[in-house]
């Protein structure tokens, strides 16, 4: 682990050290390394570099995952709870970040729901966290019915959106209106992120969900 070397080093020059004992130039050096993908001037193409990291306890805040997370300007965290379920991949979307996804999404771009889809996604799969942590201290019986259908939309976040079979091969406007069907678990007061026109728009999609069908 080029960190790990780092900090044997700096520690055997008698370097002052910073963050968990680390150098202070860590930020320098890793930029460096990182820094180096993207466009070639003068040349086609591009060099896209896919750094792995562990981290120590699992802690995100660890100065490595940290300072990659500044520099490369996102990360894709994997949860060991996810891998023990089968999810696979094993994304833990919460902790997951693009800071240029703003910039990359929409119309013209992938479709006009994205974004607000996505945020609508993250807020209701956060909030299932919140309950299940509460469904362990009360029990799942004494949770109110909305609180239960937050556990239902979780689980099935999980096992058909994050999940992926081998030789699935989903596109953008599969992936966005397996959300919808998704979503569909909630009710329309519960969709706080999408705007009026957007959720009148997509009302087909809502409908159509088997969620919806069985209630």
């Amino acid at each position: 682990n080029y960190c790990e070397a780092l900090r044997e080093l700096s520690a055997a020059r008698e370097e002052v050290p910073s963050r968990k004992g680390y150098p202070g130039y860590m930020y320098t050096d890793l930029a460096s390394i990182y820094e180096r993908a993207g466009r070639i001037k003068g040349r086609k193409g591009s060099i896209t570099q896919l750094p792995i990291l562990t981290m120590p306890g699992d802690d995100i805040t660890h100065p490595i995952p940290d300072l990659t997370g500044y520099i490369t300007e996102g990360q894709i965290v994997l949860s060991r709870t996810l891998h023990a379920k089968g999810i696979y991949p094993p994304v833990y979307v919460l902790d997951s970040l693009s800071r240029l996804m703003p910039n990359g999404i929409g119309p013209g771009k992938t479709r006009k729901d994205h974004a607000e889809v996505s945020n609508q996604l993250y807020s209701s799969y956060a909030r299932a966290q919140d309950i299940r942590a509460l469904a362990l201290i009360i029990g799942e019986e004494n949770l109110s019915p909305i609180d239960r259908r937050y556990l239902k939309f979780a689980e099935e976040f999980e096992n058909r959106f994050i999940n992926q079979g081998e030789y699935e091969n989903r596109d953008i406007d599969e992936t966005l209106d397996l959300a919808w069907e998704i979503l569909a678990i909630l009710p329309d007061e519960e969709l706080t992120r999408i705007k009026k026109e957007t959720l009148e728009e997509k009302r087909p999609l809502l409908e159509k969900s088997p969620y919806r069908m069985s209630r």
